[in-house]
């Protein structure tokens, strides 16, 4: 939607009410000014906290889309999603412990639907790891609620497959990053469940008859070995040197220059 359109839709829903624009104001905790700033067009001065409130008052909500290149930014996140999944299977793979894996498995149970981005298996102790794979932690809430629906019925999943599990064991797996880690850290009663996390984990794909809550594991995503451990853009630039001379502004010829 456009800035006029956002603006039509919040007055057309004020005149359903039959509110002024200061009743809206006090519901939505602005002043009326700010409501009357946004039916005009002028939404790109308004907090997005100022919008999302105007619209919770008025029982309505926005839905929101990032539109990078003409849809590229789509390609992009699915790439790194896409990226994120091999270097958890790979992980698996080294660990030489028979995992068979499934990506992307839908389900439709009761209403709740969704896709688990990994399933994988271990015949011999019949363990199953339920993965939500997040390039970003942004809903630390909603990330975690969406895994323990799917940790819930992941037998039931599993059983299409001629998997007979015996225990569940959820895994949370993120891109690497500073921003990821303070964002886990910031909430740690959310994410004290996952008490195998890093060295712990891999260890425990190897053998996986150690009973734990949850894991949590951090996967690189750019290239150490191409970009010596840097992301694209984060190079750094060292100085140049300002070559030594012998002779300094102020100094004798034949005289060594402090500075040198």
């Amino acid at each position: 939607m456009t800035d006029a359109q956002i603006g039509r839709a919040v007055r057309a829903l004020r005149h359903r009410r039959d509110w002024t624009q200061e009743e809206l104001g006090r519901r939505a905790g602005c002043s009326a000014s700010s409501i009357s700033r946004i039916e005009r067009g002028r939404v790109r001065s308004a907090p997005l906290a100022t919008l999302r409130g105007i619209l919770e008052a008025l029982d309505a909500w926005m839905l929101m889309k990032v539109i990078w290149r003409g849809g590229e930014l789509d390609r992009l996140l699915d790439a790194d999603h896409a990226l994120l999944q091999e270097r958890w299977a790979s992980r698996k793979r080294l660990a030489r412990a028979g995992w068979i894996d499934r990506h992307e498995t839908s389900y439709n149970v009761f209403g709740e639907r969704g896709a688990i981005d990994d399933m994988a298996y271990h015949p011999a102790t019949r363990t199953l790891v339920v993965s939500e794979l997040k390039t970003g932690i942004y809903d630390a809430q909603g990330t975690l609620a969406k895994l323990d629906e799917k940790e819930r019925l992941a037998v039931g999943i599993a059983q299409r497959f001629g998997w007979h599990v015996g225990q569940v064991v959820a895994c949370l797996v993120v891109a690497e990053g500073r921003t990821n880690r303070r964002r886990i850290e910031q909430h740690p009663a959310l994410f004290g469940r996952f008490d195998c996390r890093g060295r712990s984990a891999t260890a425990w794909l190897r053998d996986p008859t150690r009973p734990v809550g949850s894991l949590l594991v951090f996967e690189e995503l750019s290239d150490r070995r191409g970009m010596h451990g840097r992301r694209a853009g984060r190079q750094r630039v060292r100085p140049s040197r300002r070559p030594s001379s012998v002779h300094e502004p102020g100094s004798a010829p034949g005289e060594r220059s402090a500075i040198a």
